[in-house]
């Protein structure tokens, strides 16, 4: 027997408590509880800005080694680098490392 065409609409039968969603024809739920907060009592952010600068900087300064030996050992790199790199294009690197020239 083949499957009919309201069996692949996904569409709950008239034996199923939670019915299709918004629809509000349907029994009502029991033992449901919901909690609101008022938006007049609530506050969006309070003290966000003295919580980040205590809690914050506390967590930051934690994580700072991880971020500055690896940040300071990439600059030396760098720095390095630009530094022989300026060298071996000057005329005193051409002159010392003049090989075929």
């Amino acid at each position: 027997m083949r499957p009919t065409i309201a069996r692949f609409s996904d569409m709950p039968g008239p034996k199923v408590y939670n019915l299709w969603w918004g629809d509000k024809t349907g029994v009502p739920q029991k033992g449901l509880i919901t909690y609101t907060l008022s938006p007049y009592q609530s506050k969006a952010m309070p003290k966000w800005f003295s919580s980040y600068l205590f809690n914050g900087v506390r967590r930051l300064s934690g994580e700072f080694l991880f971020f500055a030996i690896p940040f300071a050992v990439g600059y030396g790199t760098y720095s390095w680098a630009k530094g022989y790199d300026a060298y071996l294009n000057s005329k005193e690197g051409h002159i010392a490392h003049a090989e075929g020239h």
